[in-house]
């Protein structure tokens, strides 16, 4: 009984090493990043839009889109101009 409850204490100890080595800590927003560095990056993609390449009237579109942005701030555009915007540039990945 005794070898029995000292195999269990042993074996927990253990295991907690071992799960414990095991463990790895992600740092912060390693993943994951906020709103606003999305829209920063957002914008700098659509201002790599090629306008030359494009038809004119997706060029007054997307020119009007960019000098909203510009003057009101990423905000003041809709998820519609946000995916027509997104259609114009090459596909991120991720």
């Amino acid at each position: 009984m005794v070898i029995g409850a000292v195999t269990r204490v042993w074996y927990r100890a253990w295991r907690r090493r071992r799960v414990a080595e095991r463990r790895r800590i992600e740092a912060p927003n390693s993943h994951y990043s906020s709103q606003g560095v999305r829209n920063q990056e957002d914008r700098e993609r659509w201002g790599r839009i090629n306008l030359r390449g494009l038809h004119p009237l997706n060029r007054d579109e997307v020119q009007r889109l960019l000098d909203l942005v510009d003057r009101e701030g990423i905000k003041a555009i809709t998820a519609k101009d946000r995916l027509f915007l997104d259609n114009m540039t090459i596909p991120r990945m991720g």
